[in-house]
């Protein structure tokens, strides 16, 4: 921070002096040294002021006359000025000036003109301005520049992490005041990156190298004599819980590296509700009351996965509701949500986020024995997270637990 602060402080004085410098050249090449025709004659009334006097008059002209000075009603404050010895500078009807001096020891007035005005610098500074502002500008794009070619990479960097790749290397700028950042972010990317390959392959061997011993188990205790058969049971369903928490265990690590290869289409949730419905109304005997619009509610999103999120909260609801389910949707500010209730228990409010969390069992009502693993609702909400969506739990009017499920609608 120190760093970046001193060589913004440093480029912010280097740009002003140098445009300091440049202004005053510039005006003093450009404004002050040009040709001005009052300017000029000032200066030549200053030097005919010094060298006339009564006795040696000029010759009158059109632009030189010898007055008195009562001759013209002049200001107090013209008088004395004109007595002091200083010329006058007056403008006639036309705008014009005309330059007036009292010759010394007399009441005689020398008037010089007229002259076309001064021309106005208003344009030239306002266009120096805009110059000033222009150096100013390209001073702080070489400061900014390699900092934003930083910036470039770290987003390069992000993007590359967001897919589960290396970031590839890059040029690192000398000049940029955040290279060490940038660098030490490089290195955490390509630390994370590793991590999320080892979890790939960690994935992949325990799908394919754990499920094979397991089977050949199952097969083994299937062959067992009869008399082994109690024993063998009780052996089996511990198989089969196995099996069924390394499927949730591979299903939740897939979702990690699936984002990029989903396929997104018109999804209508009444329909998905539907199928679910009735997929699931089969398998228990608890009550599931859905109500389906008239209207199709269209999302765009991937109806396997969605599919699958809905069924999580269904089946949540029939392993701790006591005998009815209620499913509904409702469409508010542009959005979609899917409410699933149930008559249970419930779950205490200090404990709405925690359920979330892969893994985590709240109490005995919700431990393994009731079926769970703790990865049905981290599943759920990583599902409404890829869609940008979000999943929420709270208090069922039917007495239990409610889950919202709030998808944007399609535009």
């Amino acid at each position: 921070m120190l760093k970046l602060l001193l060589s913004l402080y440093l480029a912010v004085f280097t740009s002003i002096v140098v445009i300091n410098q440049l202004n005053e050249l510039i005006w003093q090449q450009w404004a002050v040294s040009e040709p001005d025709e009052l300017r000029h004659a000032q200066s030549v009334a200053q030097t005919l002021q010094t060298s006339v006097s009564p006795s040696s008059l000029p010759a009158e002209s059109e632009n030189l006359k010898v007055l008195q000075i009562d001759d013209i009603a002049w200001l107090p404050e013209q008088t004395s000025l004109l007595r002091q010895g200083q010329v006058l500078t007056s403008y006639n009807s036309q705008g014009h000036a005309l330059l007036t001096f009292a010759i010394a020891n007399s009441d005689k007035l020398i008037q010089l003109g007229p002259f076309a005005p001064a021309t106005s610098a208003a344009d030239k500074r306002w266009a120096l301005k805009l110059f000033s502002y222009a150096i100013l500008a390209f001073l702080l794009m070489l400061w900014i520049r390699p900092l934003w070619l930083d910036l470039l990479q770290l987003k390069h960097i992000t993007a590359s992490l967001t897919q589960g790749q290396l970031p590839s290397a890059t040029r690192r700028s000398r000049f940029s005041a955040i290279a060490t950042l940038t660098e030490q972010i490089r290195a955490l990317a390509a630390q994370v990156a590793r991590l999320i390959e080892n979890q790939k392959l960690l994935v992949n061997a325990v799908s394919h190298d754990l499920r094979t011993p397991l089977a050949r188990l199952k097969f083994a205790l299937a062959m067992l004599p009869k008399e082994s058969q109690q024993q063998a049971q009780a052996m089996a369903e511990d198989v089969t819980e196995m099996e069924q928490l390394i499927a949730e265990m591979l299903a939740y690590a897939r979702l990690e590296f699936e984002l990029e290869e989903l396929t997104m289409s018109d999804v209508d949730l009444n329909e998905v509700i539907e199928q679910q419905v009735s997929k699931l109304g089969k398998l228990t005997e608890k009550a599931i009351h859905f109500q389906a619009g008239g209207n199709a509610v269209n999302v765009t999103g991937n109806n396997h996965y969605l599919s699958r999120a809905l069924q999580n909260l269904i089946q949540n609801a029939d392993k701790y509701g006591y005998s009815q389910i209620s499913v509904s949707l409702q469409c508010h500010n542009e959005q979609a949500s899917i409410i699933v209730e149930d008559d249970g228990n419930g779950i205490a409010k200090e404990q709405w986020q925690s359920i979330f969390v892969p893994f985590s069992r709240l109490d005995e009502s919700r431990s393994k024995n009731g079926g769970g693993y703790g990865l049905g609702l981290a599943i759920v909400r990583k599902i409404a997270q890829w869609h940008h969506g979000e999943c929420e739990v709270g208090e069922a009017s039917l007495g239990g637990a409610k889950f919202t499920l709030t998808l944007p609608l399609k535009r």
